[in-house]
């Protein structure tokens, strides 16, 4: 009997998964490194966030947040990338993982906070070190600056005090209680399609569509568009956010709120501070990304 495709609904997700037989996965700091680009390249494509992770050496633990109903896509392509990396970089063959990974629908906000402290508290458990945010391969230790991490919940996470009894039933309750993925899909109607490109610019309705419920189908359809040409224009248009993100963790945007987005700031705004305080690399993704016109034009020619 074939594989029931699972139902994925957009939200929160733990995700699991170890090594086969247990085996190590990650050997060395290029290991880990690695296998966090190839997490980070894959949310610039399936538009996920990363809210905790923990990185074991035999197994590793990822608090996702969906938004295109593309978990397991995004975990193939994660899992599949990093086994080829690592079966060339170690010359061996057959399966790295031991199968198909685990996840679990945090159906309930209230438990997304213990369950932040649960993953980040697995090195301190394992004796890797004495509390949380001390261990280099957990996001707890702030050491990273990928684009697809959130630390909404890792700001608003009380790491101070060991996990307790009360928070490990919480957890147990969490991952044991019978939840019917049809009975905690969210049933409320969506904003009509058509009210997003009536105010927004393209490409912003795009994306706000599709992180709001609507599938990429669906936006093509309306625009009378192929998939594949809605994908491209969604994938440039969070290029242009990631961009904007990495300007403003310069400081450049420091006069507006700190929670100041792209589609606030707009295109114009950003090509000025990106001409005046972008690197060379970072230019030459701009014209990429905002085309020869704007650029020039904020250039002055």
């Amino acid at each position: 009997m074939p594989r029931q495709n699972r139902i994925e609904q957009n939200g929160f997700y733990h995700i699991i998964n170890r090594g086969v037989a247990k085996n190590t996965i990650y050997h060395d700091d290029e290991d880990f490194n690695k296998f966090l680009e190839i997490v980070n390249d894959t949310s610039d494509e399936y538009g996920f966030e990363i809210y905790s992770f923990c990185l074991m050496n035999n197994h590793y633990h990822l608090l996702m947040k969906i938004i295109n109903q593309n978990l397991s896509m995004s975990l193939q392509k994660i899992n599949a990338r990093y086994s080829i990396y690592y079966n060339k970089k170690y010359e061996r063959v057959g399966p790295l993982w031991r199968g198909r990974f685990k996840s679990w629908y945090i159906y309930d906000g209230n438990y997304l906070n213990v369950l932040v402290r649960y993953i980040e508290f697995n090195p301190v458990k394992a004796k890797l070190c004495k509390k949380i945010g001390q261990y280099r391969w957990a996001m707890s230790s702030r050491g990273f600056r990928f684009s697809m991490l959130n630390y909404e919940l890792i700001d608003s996470t009380n790491f101070d005090k060991e996990m307790d009894l009360s928070e490990l039933k919480k957890i147990d309750e969490l991952y044991n209680t019978k939840v019917k993925m049809k009975d905690i899909i969210d049933k409320k109607e969506l904003k009509p399609l058509e009210e997003y490109f009536e105010t927004l610019p393209k490409e912003e309705a795009i994306f706000c569509a599709i992180k709001n419920g609507y599938k990429a189908s669906q936006v093509a359809e309306h625009l009378d568009l192929s998939k594949s040409t809605v994908s491209r224009i969604l994938k440039k248009y969070r290029q242009k956010i990631k961009l904007f993100n990495k300007l403003k963790d310069k400081g450049v945007f420091q006069s507006y709120s700190k929670d100041v987005e792209y589609a606030t700031v707009g295109e114009k705004l950003t090509i000025e501070n990106l001409l005046k305080y972008g690197d060379l690399n970072d230019i030459a993704l701009g014209f990429k990304l905002f085309g020869k016109r704007p650029m020039k034009k904020a250039l002055g020619y």
